[in-house]
């Protein structure tokens, strides 16, 4: 039976420290060989035949940068089409999970974690995987870029 869309769920991972009410966001930079070649994305990935959903999201993080998510809500579900064909992507915010973040994915270049003014100014310079990504982080209320900061890179593949 041929699909008629390809599903995909991706995950806000915030870390916000203990009383402040500073957040950070992490991000993948993606090795695709494609548009989206070094561009940053949310981590997640595609929804496989017979999974749900919120499988596909816990096992995508967990098998790209060994995240276990304890906790996260569906805060978006984004229609679009891609290539002729259409493409439902589900979006989800976590503040609670496991793990240390770490690059295990060869789909990876790097990770890293973004204040809100270093997000912006990766979306200001092109650098996200998707024009819209902009807009969904009002979801953990980032707005308008009023903050300083910069992206500090992680883990890189291939140490």
């Amino acid at each position: 039976m041929q699909r008629i869309a390809s599903v995909s769920a991706h995950v806000l991972i915030i870390d916000r420290p203990v009383g402040s009410p500073d957040l950070k966001l992490l991000m993948a930079r993606l090795a695709y060989r494609d548009h989206r070649n070094r561009t940053w994305s949310f981590p997640g990935g595609f929804v496989d035949e017979n999974e749900s959903v919120e499988k596909a999201l816990t096992r995508e993080v967990c098998e790209e940068i060994g995240v276990e998510l304890k906790r996260w809500k569906q805060v978006d579900i984004i229609p679009a089409h891609e290539k002729q064909r259409l493409h439902i992507g589900f979006l989800y915010v976590s503040e609670e999970w496991k793990g240390e973040p770490e690059v295990l994915s060869h789909e990876l270049l790097e990770i890293g974690w973004f204040d809100q003014h270093a997000f912006f100014e990766a979306a200001d310079h092109n650098q996200l995987a998707y024009p819209f990504m902009k807009d969904q982080v009002r979801h953990i209320g980032w707005d308008l870029p009023e903050q300083q900061g910069e992206v500090v890179p992680k883990h890189r593949a291939g140490r």
